[in-house]
């Protein structure tokens, strides 16, 4: 049985593949922890996708995105060394705590299923 958190992300097309796949649009009444959820998850993939010797699969960016818990900006240390990454996660930083918990929250809704 295949395992799609072992998936290999090898380019900018299974960034956007994963994304849509994972990230479910419409489900909220609000849809904006929806979207911001998936350009958190983006910031992460291209963070791995880009990143030398990182492990490239959908268990090390579900890893990543679990990090919140301990504290945002070890997250925003990792991608800020991406450019891509960075400039998508700047939404995320800004937000309020309450906003930042509600979107991590969110994600890890999303990640759960995989």
């Amino acid at each position: 049985m295949y395992n799609v958190a072992t998936r290999v992300i090898k380019d900018e097309k299974d960034i956007d593949f994963v994304t849509n796949a994972i990230i479910i649009e419409g489900t909220d009444d609000d849809s904006y922890y929806e979207e911001t959820a998936e350009i958190l998850f983006k910031s992460i993939l291209y963070y791995v996708l880009f990143t030398e010797n990182e492990t490239k699969t959908l268990n090390r960016c579900k890893e990543i995105a679990l990090h919140w818990y301990k504290t945002i900006n070890k997250i925003r240390d990792m991608v800020s060394k991406e450019k891509r990454a960075n400039l998508l996660f700047k939404p995320v930083e800004l937000a309020s705590a309450t906003t930042q918990k509600t979107v991590f929250e969110k994600l890890d809704e999303r990640l759960s299923k995989i």
